[in-house]
């Protein structure tokens, strides 16, 4: 079971998404006009803000968050997505900012298998309606 300190911080986080267009937040059950717009522009239904970094969120060194970010974006690209970088930021500074990447069109299965192989405890997703929910996945 997470923590509710944990569930606290993860709802507080401001997800980051550094489009070339424009630099946008996202925030958890709160609906985006910035996303919505980057979903029609890449014509998807859907998205997912995922990270490698900090498993299970334990921290762990920067060159080991870089090396699995590098294999995530790899495995993504691979797949045949697109990737934009994000990070997430504690508002409150008390925590480093993770890495991270928006995914459009990325399924929620998909996705939800990804932080099952890099370890997370949650994802960010969005449907249609650009309203990111956390999705837990480990309790």
């Amino acid at each position: 079971m997470l923590s509710t300190e944990l569930l606290a911080a993860y709802h507080a986080t401001h997800y980051q998404v550094r489009h070339p267009q424009g630099v946008f937040t996202l925030r958890t059950d709160n609906p985006s006009a910035e996303l919505s717009a980057l979903l029609r522009e890449t014509g998807s239904q859907c998205a997912a803000f995922i990270t490698a970094c900090n498993p299970y969120s334990w921290p762990v060194g920067d060159a080991e968050n870089a090396r699995a970010q590098r294999q995530l974006a790899g495995q993504l690209q691979e797949a045949g997505y697109t990737t934009i970088p994000a990070i997430g930021l504690d508002p409150a500074g008390e925590w480093q900012g993770e890495e991270s990447f928006l995914v459009p069109g990325l399924d929620l299965e998909d996705a939800k298998s990804l932080g099952h192989q890099y370890a997370q405890n949650a994802i960010l997703w969005m449907a249609a309606d650009a309203t990111p929910q956390l999705v837990l996945l480990n309790g």
